[in-house]
């Protein structure tokens, strides 16, 4: 790749043509998407973020805590044979198993202070988890009861940022709350302002969102519960699971709930249930909507117990195949490992081993594809985790036992530090500082696990507003995200765009829902770097911008909408351009490169016969950190 190419470069001889001119210069532009975001930022976004203060002046805001060094704390282990929250119970190891390797520390079976995740390992190579909750804490694991907070009231939530109005607050909550602003969008947040704004997108039913329903009245299969698909489709056909992500993306595009579609995005993967893939063709729609879309802005216990009952999550983790005398261990050991504790918590192999016990029986009905709680298939008889265990006297009783193990993990502290950690990555930085962790996982346990008390407190917080440009967009957010700012509209082609989008992002390796492993999508840079990547992502821009994706085209033509006004110098143009798709005009020094690339002066009048050159200026605006950058 070439390197960057100033406004002010020397060109070479008389025999240069002005078509290789510009493609220097192009290529120059597109090497800005490779910058790394630290240089990057702070040349594309300029000063630090302040907050609204009484006497009307801003304070800049500094980042708060940092990491916390490992210090693992040895217990000793002491069953009880309660149905409530304890303390570990001694491992018992089979005669002439292999022992995992010996450790300085005693929370993990492979390394010492392990990674907190897959996306910490790509975000911070050899970076520990330093002090993360036990899986044997006992006390704070302790379910709470407290009424469970209102889904889809029309009445916006009340938030506090205490953040100041400006441009630069703006753009960086918009790149972070939604998969990629509108110009309509800055308008919105300019009229309602900071707190107003995010208050109604926490509520989502109080937003009207006509777009949202015609993006998903154009794929409804996608909306359809089990009998629903089972009467729809042929046996084992992907349709109406296909549809699902093909739906999804679509609401990602049109919906006006942009915040709401977000965070459904992290629970998705939380929770990931590869959709499509032949054990879920009849169930995959349901678990979208029933386990994921309920509750994405309820409460995390009620997500996963509902996840735990589905037969998507059942067949997808082959729990319908566990029974008494040899339970299977995928949906118990990844319950424990992805859904709650993480592998940072400590837990045992005895532990995965006592999960799988726990969840067998609960299986399907093969001629509905509905959840059936089997207890024939159920293992009775006394069951002990770290901080779990019961007597399990019945096989009837083995669901509601169940169900008890699901609310103690959910309330678990080190639940807690994973589900806040997920958003966190999503909102905040691939690797964001410990103390808001802390925080925000206090205030996920203080409020019974609900979801939107967690976000207030994530997006008032000094380390959100000093995070600018620290994400940069996966391929999703890029495809979505340049959608949008192209100012694409529902169409009776609708279909047929969000489509033809699908299949570019499956080819990116990135349409929705499609994650074969059951750790969902990476949430971080570095899993997405690759030339590949960057040359199948400029494509993308140039198709959507040269208006080549019908179903995903802007009312106007971009060349149209966006050509030379009367009067107006070619800078002003840029611009504009600059404006409509990002928000906020260019630098001088990037101003200047697209000049170059124009072969203009910046202030000469700009001409109309430029404006076909619009789709090419617009796709080299979402190439560069400017739009890459979130």
């Amino acid at each position: 790749m070439n390197p960057p190419v100033t406004p002010d470069a020397q060109t070479g001889g008389e025999g240069e043509t002005l078509l290789a001119r510009r493609m220097i210069i192009t290529s120059g532009v597109a090497a800005l998407a490779a910058v790394g975001a630290a240089a990057a930022s702070s040349a594309a976004f300029g000063p630090s973020i302040e907050t609204a203060s009484s006497d009307g002046l801003g304070a800049p805001i500094k980042p708060g805590g940092s990491s916390v060094p490992n210090t693992p704390v040895p217990t000793t282990p002491k069953p009880t044979p309660s149905g409530t929250a304890t303390t570990a119970p001694p491992t018992n190891r089979t005669p002439g198993t292999a022992n995992p390797p010996a450790t300085s520390d005693p929370r993990s079976p492979a390394t010492a202070n392990p990674p907190a995740d897959r996306d910490q390992s790509y975000a911070n190579p050899g970076a520990g988890s330093g002090t993360a909750p036990r899986a044997d804490a006992p006390a704070a694991a302790k379910p709470v009861t407290k009424p469970a907070p209102p889904k889809g009231s029309t009445k916006p939530e009340v938030i506090s940022t205490g953040v100041a109005n400006n441009d630069q607050t703006h753009s960086h909550l918009l790149a972070r709350a939604t998969f990629g602003p509108r110009a309509s969008d800055f308008a919105d947040l300019s009229a309602s302002g900071i707190d107003s704004w995010l208050g109604a997108q926490l509520a989502p039913a109080s937003i009207s969102d006509p777009d949202g329903d015609a993006a998903w009245a154009a794929f409804p299969l996608a909306r359809k519960p089990i009998a629903g698909v089972r009467s729809s489709v042929k046996e084992f056909g992907w349709e109406a699971a296909r549809q699902t992500g093909q739906g999804t993306l679509a609401a990602q595009v049109f919906s006006k709930r942009q915040l709401f579609e977000v965070v459904v995005d992290v629970f998705a993967n939380l929770l990931n249930v590869t959709t499509p893939s032949d054990s879920v063709w009849a169930t995959g729609p349901d678990y979208a909507n029933t386990v994921i879309r309920a509750n994405a802005f309820g409460r995390y216990s009620d997500m996963l117990h509902a996840a735990m009952r589905h037969p998507a999550m059942l067949t997808y983790l082959n729990n319908e195949q566990s029974n008494k005398t040899n339970v299977n261990e995928n949906l118990g050991r990844e319950l424990l490992e992805l859904h709650t504790l993480g592998v940072t918590s400590g837990y045992t192999e005895g532990d995965v081993r006592n999960s799988a016990m726990i969840l067998s029986g609960r299986a399907i009905d093969y001629d509905t594809r509905e959840f059936r709680y089997r207890p024939e298939r159920h293992y009775v008889g006394p069951v002990a985790t770290s901080f779990f265990s019961d007597e399990n006297a019945s096989a009837d009783g083995g669901l509601e036992m169940g169900d008890r193990y699901v609310s103690v993990l959910a309330h678990h502290p080190a639940t807690a530090a994973t589900v806040v950690r997920k958003l966190a990555v999503r909102f905040v930085s691939d690797s964001p500082p410990q103390a808001l962790l802390d925080r925000l996982a206090q205030v996920y346990l203080d409020n019974d696990t609900a979801i939107v008390p967690v976000l207030k407190a994530l997006f008032a917080s000094s380390e959100f507003w000093a995070a600018i440009g620290e994400k940069s967009r996966r391929p999703l957010e890029d495809a979505v995200g340049s959608a949008r700012a192209v100012d694409a509209r529902p169409s009776d082609k609708l279909a047929d765009g969000i489509k033809n989008l699908y299949w570019v992002l499956q080819n990116l390796g990135h349409a929705p829902l499609t994650w074969t492993p059951p750790n969902g999508f990476p949430d971080v840079t570095g899993a997405w770097l690759s030339a590949s990547q960057t040359v199948g992502r400029w494509n993308l821009h140039r198709g959507l911008t040269g208006g080549w994706f019908k179903g995903l085209t802007p009312p106007t033509k971009l060349n149209e909408a966006l050509a030379p006004t009367a009067g107006q110098t070619n800078s002003q143009w840029v611009d504009a351009i600059a404006q409509h798709l990002i928000g906020r005009p260019l630098s001088d020094q990037h101003r200047g490169v697209l000049l170059a690339y124009l072969d203009v002066e910046g202030s000469a009048v700009a001409e109309q016969g430029n404006a076909w050159q619009v789709p090419a200026l617009a796709a080299l605006v979402l190439d560069s950190p400017y739009f890459q950058l979130r």
